[in-house]
């Protein structure tokens, strides 16, 4: 059961991303548009104290409101709102906080905590401080008796998938459409807690006279910095390990955080494509935790995700 339920929560974080909804006109004005203010005001008709923060630019933005007495964040475009979460006032459950003390990632503290109010893939969201980083804490709620809940924490706020390789920056656009027999699939966008943006993409690419999918993710500058053919959505590898021995950088990196003292090897990952090398590891703490771990050519660590079960 716990195993199902880490591969289950996986599954929610991974898959929930926000699609463009891509209703702006050509030249859209720079200030925030009235259509994206009654956007607001049409699903919110007592929305007051609106604070608007651009996610992407012109395209989407956050906004804070408050609604008689609650307060909400959501995202928005030109046409509709989702990734919309009420704010608890009280803070995070105790049944939370205390399940999560079992765990290898307790020793940390919430920060704020909301709950899915429409058009929201995951039930709810909090603000976590771990080892002194920020993470967005994504939870799954309590399970009915004798079942796991599951949560994952990451450094990604939001994420919002494009089918459009324009909606992209320019410099991923020209890398993709500059690599030989390489084709557009989709993108997501990472908003992170510091406010970058990373890319997420996810193309094919024709080799001799088959394609296979190629994931490659760009940093907040645009520069391919990973990518592999070994993955059939973010995060979830399709193939099995291919490292004997783990490089002395990434291992000198998993030994130094104490959240994985005990960690064992569960997947350990090695691509070149077109070139550049990169890599993927995923290590198990207790059999009931996770840590999903990606490192660039240069053994510098992009991402990792933690994922844990509640009981």
């Amino acid at each position: 059961m716990k195993p199902l339920a880490l591969i289950i929560v996986l599954a929610v974080v991974l898959s929930g991303c926000n699609d463009l909804n891509d209703l702006r006109p050509p030249d859209p004005n720079p200030e925030i548009p009235e259509a994206t203010v009654k956007t607001v005001k049409d699903k919110f008709p007592k929305a007051e104290e609106l604070v608007f923060k651009p996610i992407l630019a012109d395209k989407i933005w956050e906004v804070k409101l408050k609604s008689d007495a609650d307060r909400y964040t959501s995202l928005v475009d030109y046409g509709k709102m989702w990734e919309t979460f009420k704010v608890s006032p009280d803070g995070a459950p105790a049944v939370l906080q205390e399940s999560l003390k079992k765990t290898a990632f307790g020793d940390g503290i919430f920060t704020s905590y909301s709950t899915g109010y429409f058009a929201a893939a995951i039930p709810n969201k909090l603000i976590y401080n771990y080892k002194g980083e920020d993470y967005s804490f994504e939870w799954t709620g309590v399970s009915p008796v004798g079942a796991n809940s599951s949560a994952a924490f990451d450094p990604i706020l939001y994420r919002i998938t494009t089918y459009e390789i324009s909606d992209l920056p320019a410099s991923v656009k020209d890398t993709i459409q500059g690599t030989p027999n390489m084709t557009f699939i989709r993108g997501h966008t990472w908003v992170r807690l510091d406010d970058s943006k990373w890319y997420y993409v996810i193309t094919t690419q024709k080799v001799g006279d088959r394609s296979e999918g190629v994931h490659l993710l760009f940093d907040d500058k645009g520069k391919l910095r990973w990518s592999s053919t070994a993955f059939t959505q973010p995060g979830l590898p399709n193939v099995p390990s291919n490292i004997e021995t783990v490089p002395a950088e990434i291992r000198q990196y998993l030994d130094s955080r104490p959240e994985l003292a005990g960690y064992q090897f569960e997947r350990k990952l090695v691509n070149n494509v077109n070139g550049l090398t990169s890599y993927y590891i995923s290590v198990t703490v207790g059999g009931v935790s996770r840590c999903l771990l990606y490192f660039d050519k240069d053994f510098n660590l992009l991402n990792k995700t933690y994922v844990v079960v509640l009981y």
